[in-house]
């Protein structure tokens, strides 16, 4: 009977061992963070603003199982568990990737945000709308200035 508490125990130990090395390899082989990506003070609640360096990346940790990550400025690396989904929710709606502190990541249409001022979804979406609708009658704008240019120059040289 004793051989068997005995068993039992060292089995028990044993198993609690292992897994406390495989939680600290887990922990050892979380990936670097890259300078953009350390964390800063936040001076003031900021709004929506897009962010260049925001990615995802694939990383191999512990027993090289394959892992994907989001990264952005000012947000170390974080662990991505439903990738597929998101990826599917960001094209019709905007979708908080991460936190970190008072910030937060937005991804909506292919594009990363950024923000300190705890927007809601539809904040996000207005804001993102609004920005790309200045942006195309910015172009718009210029085109038609070059074209006058270019009429103007014609006239002038014919």
């Amino acid at each position: 009977m004793s051989g068997v508490v005995v068993f039992v125990v060292l089995l028990a130990v044993g198993v609690a061992a292992g897994a406390a090395v495989a939680v600290a390899l887990w922990r050892r082989s979380w990936p670097e963070t890259p300078a953009f990506a350390r964390p800063r003070p936040v001076a003031s609640p900021g709004g929506l603003a897009p962010d260049p360096n925001a990615g995802f990346f694939t990383d191999r940790g512990f027993l090289f199982r394959k892992r994907l990550f989001f990264v952005g400025t000012g947000c170390p690396p974080q662990l991505v568990t439903d990738f597929s989904s998101l990826d599917v929710s960001q094209r019709e709606q905007p979708v908080r990737i991460a936190r970190h502190g008072i910030r937060s990541w937005w991804w909506f249409e292919g594009e990363f945000y950024r923000e300190a001022a705890g927007l809601q979804v539809d904040d996000v979406r207005t804001w993102v709308r609004e920005r790309r609708r200045r942006q195309r009658a910015r172009q718009d704008r210029a085109r038609f200035l070059s074209a006058a240019e270019e009429s103007l120059r014609k006239r002038e040289n014919g």
